[in-house]
């Protein structure tokens, strides 16, 4: 069996760099090194010419806006100029706009049921054809809304006054915001219906899930004979029985009894010790020592010679 070994390389990974915005060049990318450049008098010097640099165009911008703005009046009022001189100069281009208001109206009105009875509005239609206008000087004058013919002095049929159109755009600025109300009810009561129906079938589906998981759990009906109450029986004590024995029916020997001797310890006999006498007469004996005596035969002692010259 052969195991196969491996062994991983070494890689090299690069260091991690970051490019500063305000220098323009890249560092590495840890505290102590960008603390130390950022510290630098160097970038010191480019973030507080970068930050004039932003504030000296947030300043041109804002010029920039203001002439702007100011460009955007001036054609505003221009424009509001030429068209109160149109309006001087030929009355239809109003009555135009006014008719197409008018026409507008009477059509919601019509639409809603909420304007005024038909013989009013048409006679409103048929006789009020003069209208009551104001100039920017506050001259007041009277124009024709068919003919276009345009008057200082009142005319002698029936027109519509300034009241009388304030309270004409005001009912059918009511009869907008009311057909915008029931819009509004209208919607809300079809977003209702559709929840409404919606929680109506979430419940009649759950309803259904309940009802299929009770007839699932309810345990079907068992036919035949009814259990036992002790389908096991009664308990009884158990009897242990002997087994038999069994006749082998092998030869029968002759039986010799023998006597084992019995291993007898040895007796131990204990003998008494006597002394003749204990008292004073060892007292009386001399106790000696016999004195060694030293260099007796010195010639023993001394070295001798073995082999005698001739």
């Amino acid at each position: 069996m052969h195991i196969l070994i491996l062994v991983r390389a070494d890689y090299w990974k690069s260091q991690a760099k970051k490019f500063c915005e305000y220098c323009k060049c890249w560092i590495a990318d840890n505290i102590p090194s960008v603390e130390f450049h950022e510290n630098g008098k160097r970038h010191k010097e480019n973030v507080k010419r970068r930050l004039s640099e932003i504030g000296k165009k947030s300043r041109q911008e804002h010029q920039k806006s203001i002439k702007v703005d100011a460009q955007i009046k001036k054609m505003e009022e221009a424009a509001l100029k030429a068209y109160m001189k149109d309006v001087e100069e030929n009355a239809d281009f109003s009555s135009q706009l006014i008719k197409e208001k008018l026409s507008q109206q009477q059509r919601q009105q019509d639409a809603d049921g909420m304007g005024a009875s038909p013989a009013g509005s048409a006679v409103a239609e048929t006789t009020k054809v003069w209208y009551e206008a104001q100039s920017d000087e506050g001259h007041v004058y009277y124009w024709h809304i068919e003919t276009g013919e345009s008057r200082w002095e009142p005319p002698e049929e029936e027109y519509l006054s300034l009241t009388e159109q304030k309270k004409v755009e005001g009912k059918a600025l009511k009869n907008k915001k009311e057909k915008k109300r029931k819009e509004k009810a209208e919607d809300a009561r079809m977003k209702e219906e559709e929840r409404a129906r919606l929680e109506r079938e979430r419940m009649r589906s759950r309803r259904v899930k309940e009802e299929d998981t009770k007839t699932a759990e309810t345990p079907m009906p068992v036919l035949g004979p009814a259990p036992r109450v002790d389908p096991y029986g009664s308990w009884k004590p158990v009897e242990i029985r002997e087994p038999m024995p069994v006749d082998l029916q092998l030869p029968e020997q002759e039986y010799v009894q023998i006597k084992v001797p019995a291993i007898m310890e040895p007796k131990v006999e204990f003998r008494e010790k006597t002394f003749s006498c204990l008292g004073d007469d060892d007292r009386a004996v001399e106790t000696g020592f016999k004195r060694r005596k030293f260099n007796c035969n010195p010639k023993r002692s001394m070295r001798q010679r073995l082999d005698q010259d001739e």
